[in-house]
């Protein structure tokens, strides 16, 4: 033991003497504590998984005959852990057996609203947005039990919104989305382009809704309407998106030149050539690309006289569609070449050194 004469202490040396026994106190209770809160932690992660594993076996040997005590003793498992366990664990679940939509399991939804989490899910969509967006989350894997998307579209807050427009269009219920287009649309690029993949995505998909939509007022409508509709190959719309090749806006005519060339269809080639003189390169070269998915021998003539474009990448793109047309490209690219085009030689130049099967005339490549 230590021999201290405390009366020969200063008050100086019997303070710190206090703070290191008050510091080493505090360490020992922060250690008792982390391993307080790890042991605890463990316990419910264990717990968890214990569930987990429940319901999982539980569900995968659910028959008729059995589904109500299967349903039964699921919710039994599930009240071991907290409300907010039991809604990840549901969520979780769903996302795992089928992604949301027509493939979930209809079972987590009934689990969901028997153990009595619906209440709570409508309180989260009234709270904060991080929170909102669980809510959505839950919406979509499971179903939609509490039945909120449809208000949550119309949702102040611009990740809220678009994560129920997702979430409606992957459930089969994109014509409620779409109450939300003239916002969700115009909420910033990234968000337009995500509108346009879910909404394209969407079966069924809303043809007519979306039709009557793309002659609206807001130019980022129409472009989402006829992006949509060329990347869901919706024909029915054909006439939509040609009248869009003439839109005021550039941004709507490439994207009506690109879902021509979803749609592949050639009565539309002379829509392309008109397209290859409008006053934006970037329409012109959009429609030079579609021209080469379309491969049409109609377009030869025009993709030719814009090898001479004053932009580089119209000049590019009308190079490799005059590869795909066949015979007549071909030769329209030689006599470009022949008049000292560059883009025609280079085009020419990589026609040559394309394996025989996969050259622009198949196995007539070698002729080149």
């Amino acid at each position: 033991m230590l021999n201290i004469d405390w009366h020969q202490l200063t008050l100086s040396e019997l303070v710190i003497m206090v703070f290191v026994v008050l510091e080493l106190i505090a360490v020992m209770v922060a250690l008792v504590a982390m391993l307080w809160v790890r042991s605890s932690t463990m316990r419910r992660q264990s717990l968890y998984a214990a569930v987990k594993n429940r319901l999982i076996d539980l569900i995968s040997r659910m028959q008729p005959e059995n589904e109500r005590e299967s349903l039964q003793n699921c919710l039994a498992a599930l009240t071991t852990l907290s409300r907010d366990q039991q809604r990840r664990l549901l969520t979780e679940l769903a996302e795992y057996a089928g992604g949301g939509g027509d493939q979930s399991d209809p079972v987590f939804a009934q689990l969901f609203t028997a153990a009595g989490l619906v209440p709570e899910a409508r309180a989260n969509a009234a709270a904060r947005p991080w929170e909102r967006l669980r809510v959505i989350r839950e919406a979509r894997a499971l179903g939609d039990p509490a039945g909120l998307l449809d208000k949550m579209v119309r949702d102040g807050v611009p990740d809220v919104r678009l994560g129920a427009f997702e979430a409606l269009c992957n459930l089969g219920r994109a014509d409620e989305a779409l109450v939300a287009l003239p916002v969700v649309a115009t909420d910033g690029r990234l968000n337009r382009m995500r509108t346009i993949d879910s909404l394209s995505n969407a079966r069924p998909f809303p043809t007519d809704e979306v039709i009557a939509l793309a002659g609206s007022q807001v130019p980022e409508v129409r472009q989402v309407c006829v992006a949509s509709l060329g990347q869901a190959r919706q024909r029915q719309g054909l006439d939509t998106i040609v009248t869009a090749v003439t839109d005021s806006e550039t941004e709507v005519r490439i994207d009506a030149l690109r879902a021509l060339a979803e749609l592949r269809e050639p009565s539309t080639a002379q829509v392309l050539i008109a397209a290859l003189e409008d006053e934006r390169w970037q329409v012109r070269s959009e429609a030079a690309k579609a021209a080469g998915v379309l491969a049409s021998p109609a377009t030869v003539q025009a993709l030719a006289r814009v090898l001479d474009d004053e932009a580089e990448w119209v000049r590019h793109n009308a190079a490799l569609a005059l590869m795909k047309c066949g015979q007549p490209g071909m030769a329209a690219l030689r006599s470009a070449a022949a008049n000292g085009n560059t883009w025609a030689q280079s085009s020419l130049a990589e026609a040559r050194l394309m394996p025989v099967d996969q050259g622009p005339l198949g196995g007539a490549a070698s002729t080149l």
